[in-house]
């Protein structure tokens, strides 16, 4: 069961991408943007989009659900300092890999 789980996710996540692409596109067309602006503008902010609301949501529901201000300001910080350590541990990861890869001998 878990085999076909995957492959339809993996099938599911296939068809939005061409989906988001399309709809960048089209989008772009709509609005009269060049090729550079709808890639450097819309489909950045279509990808960072889930990692903007995911905050936001669950600040949301910490306030509707009572706990109140005390658990949206973790959460908040939470979001803030995350991402970037997140991403600062990935890219120090791939610049010491590149490094490895790629010295001179």
């Amino acid at each position: 069961m878990t085999a076909i789980e995957l492959v339809l996710s993996l099938a599911a996540i296939l068809g939005a991408a061409i989906l988001f692409t399309n709809a960048v596109e089209i989008m772009g067309d709509r609005l009269n943007l060049g090729a550079g602006a709808v890639g450097s503008i819309l489909a950045a902010v279509g990808t960072a989009l889930p990692e903007t609301m995911i905050p936001i949501v669950a600040i949301l529901g910490a306030v509707i659900v009572g706990t109140g201000g005390a658990a949206a300001g973790e959460i908040g910080i939470g979001a803030i300092l995350g991402a970037p350590f997140l991403l600062a541990t990935l890219a120090l990861f791939i610049v010491g890999l590149s490094a490895l890869l790629y010295r001179r001998r």
